[in-house]
C-alpha cells in the first residue's frame, strides 16, 4: 500500500497586506529552490501591486521552475472599478508603470491582453493565459491569468478548466464554453 502520507503539505497562513510582508516571507527562503510552488493572487481588483508579483516571478533564481501564479483580474465591472479610484497611486502601485492613465479608457480584453502579454516579457514566464470565469449571466467575472514555465502545465490548466466548465454546464449554471 502506498504511503499516502508523504503528500500531505504545510500550508502557513500570513494575515495582513501580502504587498507589505511579501519581502519578509521570501527572505525567509522557506521555500526550496526546487519545491514546486502554487501562488494564487485573489485580490479586490487593485489590491495586489505588480511590484509584489514581480517578487514572486524573480524569487528563483536557478535552473528550477518560477513560481506558477494564478492571478485574478477583474471583470465586467473593471472600467466602472479603474473609473472609480481615487487616489492614483493604488492605479499606478497595481499597473507597476508609468502609463498607468491609458486604464482609464482601455477595455477590459485589451488590459487582458496586455496583462497576459507582460507575464511573458516582463516576468519571464513561457507561458501566460487568460482563462474567463463567468458570473450566471454570462458575463466575465473574472480572468483567470495562469503563469507558468512548467512545461506541462498549459496543457493540465486547460484539461482541468474543460472539465471544471463542463461540471457546471451539467448543473445548468453556466453558458457555452467562453472564449480565451
Amino acid at each position: 500500500m502506498r504511503n499516502i502520507f508523504r503528500y500531505l503539505h504545510t500550508a502557513i497562513v500570513f494575515c495582513g497586506d501580502f504587498n507589505a510582508k511579501v519581502d519578509s516571507i521570501l527572505s525567509s527562503r522557506r521555500i526550496g529552490e526546487k519545491e514546486a510552488t502554487f501562488c494564487l493572487l485573489d485580490q479586490r481588483t487593485f489590491e495586489c501591486h505588480w511590484s509584489t508579483v514581480k517578487k514572486l516571478a524573480g524569487y528563483k533564481t536557478g535552473k528550477s521552475n518560477k513560481f506558477e501564479l494564478f492571478y485574478f483580474l477583474a471583470g465586467w465591472w473593471y472600467r466602472r472599478a479603474v473609473t472609480a479610484v481615487k487616489r492614483d497611486s493604488v492605479l499606478e502601485n497595481w499597473w507597476g508603470r508609468n502609463v498607468w492613465r491609458d486604464l482609464r479608457q482601455k477595455k477590459l480584453l485589451a488590459v487582458k491582453d496586455e496583462m497576459v502579454a507582460r507575464f511573458k516579457s516582463e516576468l519571464g514566464y513561457s507561458s501566460a493565459k487568460a482563462w474567463p470565469i463567468l458570473d450566471k449571466d454570462g458575463r466575465d467575472m473574472y480572468f483567470m491569468i495562469h503563469a507558468t514555465d512548467y512545461l506541462g502545465a498549459p496543457a493540465l490548466m486547460e484539461r482541468a478548466y474543460v472539465e471544471a466548465v463542463q461540471t457546471c454546464r451539467k448543473g445548468g449554471t453556466t453558458k457555452p464554453l467562453p472564449r480565451r
